[in-house]
This record gives C-alpha cells, structure tokens and sequence, in this order.
C-alpha cells in the first residue's frame, strides 16, 4: 500500500476559509475530526473525535457551523485503487488502540510543529495499515494506471500531454487511453484538465497573475485558461479570488 499512495495536502486546520469546492476528481480524503460541527453533503454531521475517510467524488463537500468552527487534521491523497466502495467510512478510534495512539501523536506534532512531507506520508501509511481491515481489498488499479498517476502528478503541468506520457513510459496511446478509463471511469485527458483547474483554483487563491497561472498550467494564453477552466468547472476563475 505504500507505493501506491500520492500524498497532495495535508495538515490541520482550524475554521478553515474556501471550503466546499473540490475539482479533484481523484482525490481521497482522511479526516480526523479534532472539534467543532460540520456536515458533509447536508446529510451527516461529522462527529469530535472520529476518524473518516471519503472515497473520490468531484462532487465532494463540507460546510461548517459558523458558531461551532472545525478544528481537524486532513490528508487529501492520489491512491492507486479503492479503498472504500461508498462515500465513507467512519472510524472510531477507540476501537482501534494503536491508531487512537497515532491519531495523538499526529495531533500532538501539529500543534508543535509544521510536519515534513515524508513524515505526513509515514503517518498515512501507518495509520492506513492499522485500520486496513476497513478497507475494499479487490479494487487496486492497474499497474499502468498506477504508473500514469505516478508520471503526471511528479512532472509540470504544463508539459503533460497523453501523447507524452505515451512516449514516456514507452506505452501505445490508445492502450494507454483504454486502461486508464477502464479503472478510474475517465481519459487520461480528463484526469489532466481536472488536475489543471484545481492548480489553477490553488494559484488564484495564492494571488498569482492570470498570465503567471497561464503559462504555469500551458497554455498559450489567459483566454484558453479561462476556456478550459469553464469547460471542466462550469465557473470563472475570477470567482476563486
């Protein structure tokens, strides 16, 4: 299971601003619930002191109570697979004494300190292989889609094209195209306009010029971001600002 996690966002986070919209199609996402009310899709308040996992959903969302504000800890991840075969899990870690106890010690470091990538990932892994009794044990991708995931989130956005990851991992275009929709249910064009727009949203929020983001992302010009970002999120960029 180690190889085959991509870690995207992690950290804790207390009453958090810009929530609700996640392009990322692929994304999964672990919380642990800290304190504070929130609800995910307006139909399951979230509870202080459980764990929770969300399977891949561009249509994923939580609001929190204004008066009551959310205090967690999140790991948003690219994984190779299922590991859950509806919208969540829920876990308590009472029931699980080596995952409460690491539960504590992540919440303990963030309070202290700002966790290193490989430290993140560790505590991912590690906590993952305590509760893999929860999890789909049938749904891992194959191994090329596993290896397309691999090439385009550790190469810039801007030069990935499906006719290069092609060439690059020495892999006939249209076998490429078949394997990957076949286990994520999308094109590896797709995967990559959805991965775009949600740099382009990260980008916006951290006050980037529309040119800077343009040539970031690769394309010619700010009309064809604005196009494309329309095309996958049915939004202007200018509204993430």
């Amino acid at each position: 299971m180690e190889s085959n996690i991509i870690l995207k966002h992690y950290g804790r986070l207390y009453n958090p601003s810009n929530w609700g919209y996640y392009p990322d199609y692929m994304a999964n996402r672990f919380y642990y619930i800290i304190k504070g009310n929130v609800i995910f899709k307006n139909k399951l308040t979230l509870k202080p002191g459980f764990v929770y996992l969300f399977k891949s959903d561009p249509e994923f969302q939580v609001v929190q109570d204004p008066e009551d504000p959310i205090d967690h800890i999140y790991f948003d991840f690219i994984s190779s697979g299922n590991f859950v075969d509806k919208e969540y899990i829920e876990i308590d870690p009472n029931k699980y004494p080596k995952l409460k106890a690491l539960i504590d010690c992540l919440t303990l470091d963030y309070s202290l300190n700002d966790i290193p990538l490989d430290v993140a990932e560790s505590y991912l892994n590690i906590i993952f292989y305590e509760i893999r009794d929860c999890f789909v044990s049938n749904r891992i991708y194959s191994d090329l889609t596993t290896r397309i995931f691999r090439y385009i989130h550790e190469n810039p956005a801007s030069d990935l094209t499906v006719a290069g990851i092609a060439d690059a991992l020495n892999i006939n275009i249209n076998h490429l195209i078949r394997t990957f929709k076949k286990d994520t249910g999308i094109t590896p064009l797709k995967y990559i306009a959805l991965m775009k727009s949600e740099l382009a949203i990260s980008y916006t929020r951290k006050g980037l010029a529309l040119e800077d983001i343009a040539e970031l992302l690769g394309y010619s010009t700010v009309s064809a971001l604005s196009v494309a970002f329309k095309n996958v999120t049915h939004k202007n960029l200018s509204e993430f600002r």
